[in-house]
């Protein structure tokens, strides 16, 4: 009777043993390995710690796929760019990169910068649908910029379609200084490569090189160009329109109201008066008070789209209107905002029509980034 009571000893030991283990949570299957979450999203493809962009993404003209300048818009599945100085940046890597652009009239120039370049080549769109924005380069990662060359009043561009040999990358986030220009014909860079004498023109012009590009530049910000030839603060002059309409809308061609972003300007440089000191010159009731009044309607359209923007106005590029100088000083000081200011720039009308030369572009340029320096 020995035998059969230890068996029955063994068999109780053996259920504790097995009963004390059953608080412990169970292991999967495998040890201590964890079983794969399929729901977990795949990891990125990485080139040089970059995230390569689909082609798909990348021609559905997201922001987070490359870099955009100005205001730009989505229509009917292409990207437009109607401003002069709009345009695009893309980083891809391999040796070539073309992109599909129609303009809407045969006026129509745009510039290209690859990898940096500062000086870039200027273009003019000669009809086809493909064009080849860069093309032998050393296989490696490369980025190319297209900048609008001319006003909204020439056309605009329609880009459809990206393309290279390699992959698209995605830009790099940098927290970058955010501009805009509102201005006339010399902010849009009208005439910069004509002589006095000679008429402003397609082809002698270039916003690519205006003194509003060349200070975003040397100030490595994200910009925008607001501005068209001819246009008055608030006067219909020589155009149907005024800046205090414009400036709500896409541009003089489109005239839909702008969706202004949530990241709002830093910085608004408002170069404004030439065209409204020659309207004063011919119509005798149009007085420096009543200018004056126009350009604080501006400023206050400008402060309710740029709450916290530094604005600085700007004036004297082509030559000095004493009524206009005062006026644009008597509306800061009726505003009493201390972030609003005025600077005088370098005169110069060695280019067309009396315009800024290229010359007198980099000279304003540099005085205004000097400026800009000393108060941000």
């Amino acid at each position: 009777m020995k035998k059969p009571l230890l068996v029955m000893l063994a068999i109780l030991l053996s259920c504790a043993a097995l009963f004390a283990g059953c608080d412990k949570t169970p292991e999967p299957s495998g040890g201590t390995e964890q079983t794969e979450d399929t729901n977990k999203p795949a990891e990125p493809e990485m080139i040089g710690g970059m995230e390569v962009v689909s082609p798909e993404e990348m021609n559905t003209f997201g922001s987070d796929a490359l870099r955009l300048f100005g205001r730009t818009y989505l229509l009917q599945e292409a990207l437009y760019l109607d401003n002069a100085g709009t345009g695009y940046e893309v980083t891809f890597y391999g040796t070539r990169l073309e992109a599909e652009m129609r303009p809407t009239t045969d006026y129509l120039y745009y510039r290209v910068f690859v990898d940096g370049d500062a000086t870039g080549t200027k273009r003019h769109f000669n009809g086809k649908r493909s064009y080849v924005l860069a093309k032998e380069l050393e296989e490696g990662v490369h980025t190319v910029r297209v900048v609008k060359s001319t006003s909204s009043q020439n056309g605009a561009v329609r880009v459809s379609k990206f393309q290279t040999d390699g992959k698209f990358l995605r830009p790099e986030k940098k927290d970058r200084l955010r501009m805009e220009f509102v201005g006339d014909s010399i902010t849009v860079g009208a005439g910069l490569y004509g002589k006095a004498g000679v008429a402003c023109a397609v082809d002698n012009s270039d916003a690519a090189k205006c003194y509003a590009y060349l200070t975003a530049q040397a100030l490595d910000a994200d910009f925008s160009i607001v501005a068209t030839e001819g246009i008055c603060v608030k006067k219909q002059f020589v155009l149907p329109f005024a800046m205090t309409e414009m400036y709500e809308q896409y541009s003089s061609l489109t005239t839909g109201k702008y969706p202004y972003p949530e990241e709002t300007h830093d910085v608004v440089v408002i170069a404004l008066g030439t065209n409204d000191g020659s309207y004063m010159g011919r119509d005798k009731t149009y007085t420096q008070e009543l200018f004056a009044a126009d350009y604080a309607e501006l400023l206050d359209l400008v402060r309710s789209k740029n709450p916290h923007a530094k604005i600085v106005c700007v004036y004297g590029m082509m030559y000095l209107n004493a009524a206009i100088e005062n006026g644009i000083k008597a509306a800061i000081a009726q505003k009493g905002d201390p972030a609003i200011s005025f600077l005088q720039l370098p005169t110069d009308n060695a280019g067309a029509e009396g315009h800024p030369s290229l010359d007198g572009a980099v000279k304003q340029s540099e005085a205004l980034t000097e400026y800009l320096n000393g108060i941000l």
